[in-house]
């Protein structure tokens, strides 16, 4: 079998791995959209396979570098199969349809003086047709039940823990007389999630393909979400303008915010502000997350089932059209902003920081890692001033920064990881991907001490394993 790591190769975005069997038979892992900074985003459309060729496509889980590019790829020919877990179709549905949105919207807010430029840089890839063909293809599989897709081909989704139906993907098929098998890990999850549970180690493999996000990290803060929430609430200026400003991502982060913020009202340590969620993609995330309860871990299905709503609660404010907006911004008390998207480099949390970086009394909490070349990079490279859609505003707001909430495993962890699965494998190689560079050599480095065979592909690099 060829592998060829068309994606998230010494990157992070982009996730998409086509594999190409000795009778010809394609399957393609996750497609995701590339937007790294040194991409031009128009490139997503150039696949180095044929798409009408691609008998199948396993999805991981919906974030939109595993599963944005869907759509083009129907675009480009294939008609095949997608398949994936439940939760992931109904996340992939809103998230597909609002990335189109942004396409077609931004297409079609050109001015004529710019338009000819701009269209040379902003050709949107897809519309609503191949949103819809991608869902309407889609097949949902439960976890730890194989699925044949030809004789001697199997694969099955095993929990990855990153977010609601998250999965990794392990790939059986037949090679002469023996089975061999490997496995995708998707992006992992934590142990300590709060909202899904912990992700699951494949066993006897011979191939993995592992994230390493976080290869060359620690994670610094190892208190309980509420106790860290509660030292910036309690920071919070007595003044009418106190704002404390959490991006967030839609699907994942939003939810695991609100929770936490709910359970400390429940707590009575909530300070009476109020917590503004201007995020419509993540209100319908958060239902999805309500619907599909199932899926999440054992304390945040008795929680559901005490309260009723894991993200609701009295002192919540959800901004859903004009007039809750101008609610929020007449608002002349302390208050919480919880908007996207959390690397700030687009949606409608660019205008809440534009409105509140030069506001003293406010803190600007980022609550995850922030690729260079977006906004939220550029706070935390600690700057003096950042251009907003193209505006110039001086930092007058206090940067935080807490890894509290982040979806990935650090280095520990990930070690960890990797020695449960080798001590269940007979692993022959382990390929390190859906990192940038210095994270996965430091890796690489970091579990040297065993006898693993581990390489780093480069993007487009081809392997006959």
């Amino acid at each position: 079998m060829k592998i060829t790591f068309c994606g998230a190769a010494r990157q992070v975005t982009g996730s998409m791995y086509h594999l190409q069997f000795e009778d010809g038979y394609q399957i393609l892992v996750d497609c995701g959209l590339d937007y790294e900074r040194n991409t031009k985003f128009e490139k997503n459309a150039d696949f180095r396979f044929a798409p009408r060729l691609v008998d199948a496509v396993v999805l991981t889980h919906a974030h939109i570098d595993h599963c944005g590019n869907l759509p083009t790829l129907f675009a480009a020919g294939f008609n095949g199969h997608v398949f994936c877990t439940e939760p992931t179709l109904a996340l992939a549905e809103i998230l597909l349809q609002d990335s189109a949105r942004i396409q077609l919207g931004k297409k079609l807010n050109r001015s004529r003086k710019n338009r000819r430029k701009q269209v040379q840089h902003e050709k949107a890839l897809f519309g609503f047709k191949h949103v819809k063909e991608a869902i309407d293809s889609m097949i949902t599989l439960p976890f730890n039940k194989p699925f044949k897709l030809r004789e001697g081909l199997e694969f099955e989704f095993i929990s990855a823990g990153h977010i609601l139906g998250a999965a990794s993907v392990v790939i059986s098929w037949n090679n002469e007389d023996t089975t061999q098998r490997i496995a995708f890990t998707g992006d992992l999850g934590r142990e300590n999630n709060e909202i899904v549970g912990a992700p699951h180690i494949p066993e006897d493999l011979d191939y993995l393909v592992m994230e390493g996000t976080y290869g060359s990290r620690d994670h610094t803060e190892q208190r309980d979400a509420g106790d860290v929430l509660m030292d910036f609430l309690e920071d919070m200026k007595d003044s009418p303008h106190s704002r404390l400003v959490i991006p967030a991502f839609s699907v994942g982060r939003t939810q695991s915010i609100l929770f936490t913020l709910h359970k400390l009202y429940r707590e009575g340590r909530l300070p009476a502000v109020r917590v503004f969620a201007d995020s419509p993609l993540g209100q319908n995330s958060g239902e999805i997350h309500q619907k599909y309860n199932n899926w999440l871990n054992k304390q945040a299905r008795r929680y559901a089932e005490e309260h009723g709503n894991l993200f609701a609660f009295r002192q919540l404010f959800l901004v859903e059209d004009k007039e809750d907006e101008e609610t929020m911004n007449s608002h002349n008390a302390p208050g919480v902003l919880i908007s996207s998207a959390g690397m700030m480099d687009g949606g409608r949390i660019q205008r809440h920081i534009a409105n509140n970086i030069q506001n003293p009394d406010a803190t600007i909490l980022i609550a995850g890692y922030c690729t260079p070349g977006t906004l939220g990079h550029e706070l935390l490279e600690r700057r003096s001033s950042v251009r907003i859609k193209g505006r110039e505003y001086p930092v007058f707001a206090r940067i935080a920064y807490t890894d509290v909430y982040s979806a990935h495993p650090d280095r520990n962890e990930l070690k960890t990881y990797l020695k449960k699965v080798n001590a269940k494998s007979r692993l022959k190689k382990v390929f390190l991907t859906h990192g940038d560079p210095e994270s996965l050599q430091n890796f690489e480095l970091f579990i040297s001490e065993g006898d693993l065979d581990v390489h780093i592909p480069q993007k487009n690099e081809s392997v006959e394993i």
